[in-house]
């Protein structure tokens, strides 16, 4: 490889290198200028219009900043929401299951009440009537289920045959057992519903035990209904945060909408520093024709502490011109050897086709030849014809 190609890579190189420290040296030093003018700023200074567009800059992304923020804090709600809701439920579910089963108590203590007929109270009998044969007939059912698979279960051991009976009629016995039971619990749940709603007043004599489970009903129902306002309200606000979440595109998407935006904000804010620090280090051509006025208004706010940066500009700046001059050189002698080559190739075409030439014309003079032996002896020949 030629030597002077690895030169002009390694200049191009130190060029890029140089260039990309200058550029961030350049935006750091319109930062700090642009930071500097604080209550300066006045949106009819003619001399330094950037301002405006660097404070509607800043106003954006300080803006879109606020707008990531509130999602974030709209995500983090829902999700406690979530957490606020699936609580409020389960505490629900065991309130209502506890409320079930005081009914069930309440219905069970009725119906035994209302069964004994030893007392003055026939509001019991009146209340329980519709339910009392339907939940006797459960009872009696229930405890024949469960003698007979208490027999069952304390019956002999025979052989395998009358033992997969036995597990047969076990396995039938029980379910039949649980459906009793569970229909008997529900006749019971909806005595003591019933009565606790519309029958607890006419409650005759009083009896302790059913004013205790009415009080305890009263209390769950209280509890019950406050539960069920607080998901209400709960479920709200999560359906409003999702319909805004529904209408921005979902809020992972909103939020990287947002971001995306505010690095193309700030490509633009460093764009705007750094041609407003080239312009204070003299590092652009341009700036040679840049009006005094703005000159100065730049220069305003340029202070000691600058220097430094200032001069590692101009530094960066010249090797970038030392290494485009460089370049400059070494491609212009690449440049030349190349058309000395073609020169040379040129010549040495224009020799190969004149040694052709001549060579052509010594064949043609020898063709010549030949063509006036050919005609003196045909004139010789024409004498014998």
């Amino acid at each position: 490889m030629d030597d002077r190609k690895r030169q002009i890579n390694e200049a191009e190189q130190r060029k890029k290198e140089q260039t990309a420290l200058l550029d961030a040296l350049l935006a750091h030093i319109g930062e700090a200028i642009f930071e500097r003018t604080g209550d300066s700023f006045r949106e009819d200074d003619s001399a330094f219009v950037e301002l405006v567009a660097y404070r509607r800059l800043q106003n954006d992304i300080a803006s879109s900043q606020d707008s990531i923020q509130a999602a974030e804090e709209q995500i983090r709600r829902f999700k406690k929401l979530e957490e606020d809701i699936d609580a409020k439920e389960r505490e629900e579910n065991h309130c209502s299951k506890e409320l079930a089963s005081t009914y069930g108590r309440l219905g069970k203590l009725l119906l035994e009440e209302s069964a004994r007929h030893d007392n003055d109270g026939r509001a019991y009998d009146d209340f329980c009537a519709p339910y009392q044969s339907q939940a006797d007939e459960l009872l009696a059912k229930v405890q024949s289920l469960e003698e007979r698979l208490s027999g069952l279960e304390h019956k002999e051991k025979g052989n395998v045959f009358s033992w997969i009976g036995k597990s047969a009629q076990s396995l039938v016995l029980r379910s039949f057992l649980g459906k009793a039971q569970e229909t008997l619990e529900q006749v019971r749940r909806t005595v003591g519903e019933r009565f606790s709603r519309h029958g607890s007043g006419t409650l005759l004599p009083e009896n302790g035990a059913m004013d205790a489970l009415c009080n305890e009903i009263e209390q769950k129902r209280l509890e019950l209904q406050d539960l069920s306002q607080d998901l209400a309200g709960l479920k709200d606000e999560k359906r409003k945060i999702s319909d805004s979440f529904s209408s921005e595109g979902g809020p992972i998407r909103y939020i990287q909408s947002l971001k995306n935006h505010i690095s193309q904000v700030q490509n633009e804010l460093k764009t705007l520093y750094r041609r407003i620090g080239a312009e204070a280090s003299l590092v652009d051509a341009s700036v040679a024709d840049m009006a005094v006025e703005r000159r100065e208004a730049i220069l305003s706010f340029v202070k000691l502490e600058d220097q430094e940066n200032l001069d590692n500009a101009m530094r960066m700046n010249q090797t970038i011109s030392d290494c485009d001059a460089v370049i400059e050189r070494l491609r212009a002698s690449l440049a030349i050897d190349d058309e000395k080559a073609k020169i040379e190739k040129y010549r040495r075409m224009i020799h190969e086709k004149r040694d052709k030439i001549a060579q052509a014309e010594k064949h043609i003079l020898e063709f010549e030849g030949a063509i006036a032996d050919s005609e003196a002896n045909i004139e010789k020949l024409q004498h014998l014809v």
